[in-house]
């Protein structure tokens, strides 16, 4: 194993010991999102909310948390990832999980798409406010 291959297969899990907080930076890194108002903006969250989640005041809901997945266009390892450091998972036995987990697949990150497919599907109830 070179160098390179060591680091790289560490760095991965460096990416599971990760704070949500911690994770979420790194991922505004990794796709070069230098202002944190073009992601809350993008998905209606308000500006007092997002402070409230990166100080550590509040943990994000289930909501808040798909919202800024499909803001940052996170493929579904990284979505994964986020939900579970926001203690989360999108289980294959629900019907909005699996419609959320078909949308991120499909790069489907319009959030007025993604409650296209919930209403259409019966999962009015958990459209992305």
């Amino acid at each position: 194993m070179t160098l390179d291959d060591f680091i790289n297969e560490h760095q991965k899990d460096n990416e599971k010991s990760q704070p949500f907080v911690e994770y979420l930076y790194s991922l505004m890194n990794k796709y070069v999102i230098t202002n944190p108002a073009k992601i809350y903006n993008k998905v209606y969250i308000s500006r007092q909310l997002w402070s409230s989640i990166i100080s550590g005041k509040s943990a994000p809901s289930l909501n808040v948390c798909i919202k800024i997945a499909l803001g940052l266009h996170l493929n579904n390892h990284e979505c994964k990832y986020l939900l579970k450091k926001a203690g989360f998972t999108l289980s294959s036995a629900n019907k909005f999980a699996l419609i959320i987990r078909y949308a991120i697949e499909n790069k489907i990150y319009d959030i007025y798409e993604v409650n296209d497919l919930l209403t259409s599907h019966g999962c009015e109830d958990f459209i992305l406010k």
